[in-house]
């Protein structure tokens, strides 16, 4: 059944691709400016530096500043502590890039590695705040109430499941790979290929979750059902399509719907996640099991936030 219905699936998108070129071509456009105006500057520099970070060991020297509290807090390795830093930094895919390189290169474990996983892959401060915030949301200023309330959730989330992951803080890979790597040529090489060869596959996803996106609004559902589907498929246009249709609700729901689909970050962070991790034993479902549970977390939390703390209801 499922196969009948997979094959039933990818028919229907390829007669929808020929009979309506041009909301392809509108979908890809909007895509490729997405990747090329945004992800690729944003993201490719610290891609290559992380991943020089990581192989020459050289991110043990960051660690040193922020570790020892996090390590204790979470109840993981030092080494662990720098995917978490850069999957609340750095923003989609990051978190799960980084923590990949990680089980790759015997950093930490792979149970680690999954507990992470499920957690620390999170939109970036600057995308929530400047995207999200200040131009879709229409703050007036930054709301740093609701800005520490969407990146507490998922902080509590890996804080709280903790105790149900077995594994030790210190593992032997941790000592097998303490000695530095000095950077040389074939290494900025293999870190450079590597990086352009993720953000271009990235690329890849961005551009054809649009097009479905795009393809999306076509279908006969109405207007509740056409912004879920937008917003399960990619980030930014399900955003669009919440701001755009939610005008008769409150704007604590919009918020709401915003963040939650903030949170998730659609089926197209889903690929690009199973993309960087492709080629290690790290599992997806504990990815998506961490977000669906984040997700909800964070649409209760915000339409909380004005009841608990009524001051805080002119943030938006």
């Amino acid at each position: 059944m499922k196969k009948i219905l997979y094959i039933f699936c990818c028919i229907a998108v390829l007669i929808l691709f020929f009979t309506h070129p041009a909301a392809v071509a509108l979908g890809c456009s909007a895509g490729l400016n997405l990747w090329y105006t945004a992800v690729l500057p944003s993201l490719l520099p610290f891609l290559i530096v992380s991943s020089l970070l990581v192989g020459t060991g050289l991110f043990r020297y960051l660690n040193r500043f922020y570790a020892p509290p996090l390590s204790r807090l979470l109840g993981i390795s030092q080494e662990g502590c720098y995917a978490v830093l850069m999957g609340f930094l750095c923003g989609f895919p990051m978190g799960a890039k980084v923590t990949a390189d990680l089980v790759r290169e015997e950093h930490i474990s792979i149970d680690e590695g999954n507990y992470l996983l499920s957690f620390c892959n999170n939109v970036s401060p600057a995308f929530f705040l400047n995207y999200i915030c200040l131009a879709k949301l229409g703050c007036r200023s930054v709301p740093w109430p609701l800005v520490g309330v969407f990146y507490a959730v998922p902080l509590l989330y890996g804080f709280f499941t903790r105790p149900l992951r077995h594994f030790q803080r210190e593992t032997g890979q941790t000592a097998k790979q303490a000695s530095l790597h000095r950077i040389d040529f074939p290494m900025l090489d293999a870190c450079i290929m590597d990086s352009f060869a993720t953000v271009t596959r990235l690329g890849g996803y961005i551009i054809l979750f649009s097009i479905l996106t795009r393809l999306s609004t076509l279908l006969p559902l109405g207007t509740s059902a056409s912004v879920f589907l937008g917003a399960l498929l990619e980030i930014s246009g399900g955003i669009d399509g919440i701001v755009l249709s939610a005008t008769d609700i409150s704007s604590v729901l919009r918020t709401s719907l915003v963040c939650a689909c903030a949170a998730f970050g659609g089926f197209s962070i889903c690929a690009q996640t199973r993309s960087v991790i492709a080629d290690t034993p790290l599992r997806l479902r504990s990815y998506l099991a961490g977000r669906i549970v984040i997700t909800l977390l964070t649409l209760l939390s915000v339409l909380l936030l004005p009841t608990a703390a009524p001051a805080l209801r002119d943030c938006w």
